[in-house]
């Protein structure tokens, strides 16, 4: 490993791993000239080579059904991810949705003005005998639980300051969490088998004895408080969907286009200029 070290060390390796960082990536206009610049001379040399013995058009044909045929598969892993082999020992080195991306999944608070219809679906929920909510602690052993109940607070603890400094007519910065106010009790709620709904549950934190006499008087004004929350799917792949179906057509156009042209293409003899078959 020396020469690594000593490769890292040298002015131009320090700005070989400077320029790969992603704060000192290259971006603006740029950026975008350079994707140009690089798309113009890949997909420009390759159809200036094809040209000199397919003739500029078919070489075009050529070039783009390879072009779109690549993107067409780069999506596809942007989907699905590299799977790794489990019996040769290679982990999975691509993650889903590794491309373009939409909104990630979320929990949102319901507001008190929020949509009519969103408080509807979560009082059908609630009302309905057969659904329950299910309180998650510490002691559940089931990560997913533990993250989703994590996820949940953590959205929940973005609102609550706010509502209650509206109720007791101060500064939001004066609700701190876990100072002020504490998360006493976080359910979630199943719906299709997932965890679909949550109730958090804030109260009064417990004052010790280096808290100033203003802190422990505003803890005294705190009234437990329950905030609903439901999970947003989001659109993490719909971004990727589009990918697949765009760069498919573009696929199958040009190599609809290619195999028209083969078709109708008039053998000459050598030297001679082909032609193409035209229809009466």
């Amino acid at each position: 490993m020396p020469n690594v070290y000593t490769l890292a060390a040298h002015p131009l390796g320090r700005a070989a791993i400077v320029l790969a960082q992603e704060e000192h990536k290259t971006k603006g206009f740029r950026a975008v000239f350079g994707v140009i610049l690089m798309f113009g001379i890949l997909c420009g040399g390759v159809w200036m080579l094809l040209q000199s013995s397919f003739g500029p058009k078919q070489a075009y044909l050529i070039t783009g059904t390879a072009f779109w045929g690549c993107w067409l598969v780069l999506s596809i892993i942007w989907l699905t991810g590299v799977p790794g082999f489990g019996l040769l020992g290679i982990p999975r080195s691509t993650p889903q949705y590794y491309g373009p991306q939409g909104a990630d999944r979320r929990w949102v608070v319901v507001a008190p003005d929020g949509p009519e219809k969103l408080h509807a679906k979560f009082e059908a929920f609630r009302s309905d005998p057969g659904n329950a909510f299910f309180t998650i602690d510490d002691s559940d052993p089931n990560q997913s639980d533990q993250q989703e109940k994590a996820a949940a607070e953590a959205a929940a603890q973005e609102t609550a300051p706010e509502a209650y400094a509206v109720e007791l007519g101060i500064g939001a910065a004066d609700v701190t969490i876990p100072t002020v106010v504490d998360v006493v009790s976080v359910q979630l709620g199943k719906n299709g088998g997932s965890w679909r709904y949550a109730r958090v549950t804030f109260g009064p934190a417990q004052p010790n004895a280096t808290e100033s006499a203003a802190t422990k008087a505003l803890i005294g004004r705190i009234k437990p408080k329950t905030f609903d929350l439901y999970l947003d799917p989001g659109s993490l792949a719909t971004p990727t969907y589009y990918s697949i179906l765009l760069f498919t057509v573009l696929f199958l156009a040009h190599a609809g286009a290619l195999v028209r042209y083969e078709l109708n293409r008039i053998p000459q003899p050598a030297g001679a200029q082909e032609r193409i078959a035209v229809s009466a």
